[in-house]
C-alpha cells in the first residue's frame, strides 16, 4: 500500500488555501475578544514570515545556481508558513493554558504538524533537504517572536484556548487540499525581476 496519498494529504495542510485563512480567522477571534496586542503580533510575525520566504524565493530562484554545493533553489514556502502558523498557534495555546501539562501538548503538536508538513515536502521531492530546512528555520521566527512577548495577552484574559483550536479545524475541513497556485507566480517574477535588475545571469 502506497503512502503517497497520505504525504500529499499531510503536505496540504500547508497550502496558502489553508494557511491564510487560518491566519485571518485567528486575528479576527483575537480581536473579537478583546486582546487587540496578540493579534497584531500574531499577524505580524506570520506576514513577517510569509515575506521573508517570497524574499528569500525571488533571491535564490534566479540565484541559486551560484550556491551548488547548497543546494538551494526555491526555499520551501509550505515549510516556513506551516512552522510560523502552527508553530505559532502551539504558542498562542501554551500561553493560555493552565496547566503546564497542557502548554507542553500544544507546543508539541503545532511543532509536530509544522515538522510532518515539512518531512513531507522533501518526500515529495517538492523541496530538497535544505529548501525545507531554510524554509522552516525562517518560519520560527514567528513563535519566537510570539513566545518571548511576556504582555502578549492582556489582562483580565477571558479567551479560552480551545477557540484558537476552532479557527484551523473549520479552515481544514471547508478548504484542505485548495492551492492558490503562487508558486508559478513567484517564479516568473523572481526571473522578471532579475532579467531587469540583471543581478545574476
Amino acid at each position: 500500500m502506497s503512502l503517497r496519498p497520505f504525504t500529499y494529504f499531510v503536505t496540504s495542510f500547508g497550502g496558502q488555501g489553508v494557511i491564510l485563512p487560518i491566519l485571518l480567522l485567528v486575528t479576527l477571534i483575537l480581536l473579537a475578544s478583546g486582546q487587540r496586542r496578540a493579534a497584531f503580533w500574531w499577524a505580524f510575525s506570520v506576514v513577517l514570515v510569509l515575506g521573508l520566504v517570497l524574499v528569500a524565493k525571488i533571491a535564490f530562484i534566479p540565484c541559486g545556481g551560484y550556491f551548488p554545493g547548497l543546494d538551494l533553489r526555491s526555499p520551501s514556502g509550505h515549510a516556513g508558513a506551516s512552522m510560523a502558523v502552527y508553530g505559532g498557534l502551539g504558542v498562542l495555546v501554551a500561553r493560555l493554558a493552565r496547566t503546564r501539562a497542557l502548554a507542553g501538548l500544544a507546543l508539541l503538536c503545532g511543532f509536530g504538524v509544522a515538522l510532518a508538513i515539512a518531512v513531507t515536502r522533501v518526500v515529495l521531492g517538492a523541496h530538497t533537504l535544505s529548501e525545507t530546512v531554510l524554509g522552516g528555520a525562517i518560519g520560527l521566527i514567528a513563535p519566537a517572536l510570539l513566545a518571548t512577548r511576556q504582555d502578549l495577552f492582556l489582562r483580565p484574559v477571558r479567551l479560552k484556548w480551545i477557540w484558537l483550536l476552532v479557527a484551523p479545524v473549520v479552515v481544514v475541513a471547508l478548504l484542505h487540499g485548495v492551492e492558490l497556485g503562487a508558486e508559478p507566480v513567484i517564479e516568473r517574477v523572481a526571473r522578471e525581476l532579475n532579467a531587469l535588475l540583471g543581478v545574476c545571469r
